[in-house]
């Protein structure tokens, strides 16, 4: 009778490539999914700032210079490739009875984090090199409510 021995460990071997590379996979888009969170947040604080500055001065430049400080501070980059990634847009400053308030829209492309993680598995780059994000906050016009 011939006694039948296990197997060479070959189906092991495999399924610990193969899961080690997925799980590769997934801790980076883990990591990249937390990192959009985290700029997410700050653009907030940043529309927020712009929208608070509008609303005291009324000036929208002010207002754009008050998003510039809070996205320096943060340490996000401003600039990749050359190419400038943040613009306050939409800077309103309204003055109707109905509706005294400033809005601020910061618009932002988020530099993708691993911009090569699927390349380096054997598939093509299909991820953009950023990401645009947009956040609008707005606040009661104070200048409206303070100028005789």
């Amino acid at each position: 009778m011939r006694w039948l021995r296990g197997g060479t460990g070959v189906s092991t071997l495999f399924a610990g490539l193969v899961t080690t590379g997925g799980g590769l996979v997934i801790l980076g888009l883990i990591l990249t999914f937390t990192s959009l969170i985290h700029v997410r947040s700050i653009l907030v604080t940043a529309a927020e700032n712009g929208a608070r500055v509008a609303a005291i001065t009324g000036d929208a430049s002010a207002a754009e210079q008050a998003v510039e400080d809070t996205l320096q501070a943060s340490g996000l980059p401003l600039t990749y490739n050359g190419q400038t990634l943040w613009s306050a847009s939409s800077t309103e400053v309204s003055a109707d009875v109905s509706t005294p308030e400033a809005q601020v829209t910061v618009q932002y492309d988020a530099p993708f984090l691993f911009p090569d993680l699927l390349a380096a598995i054997g598939a093509p780059n299909s991820f953009p090199a950023t990401i645009p994000m947009s956040v609008t906050a707005s606040d009661v016009n104070e200048a409206y409510f303070t100028s005789s």
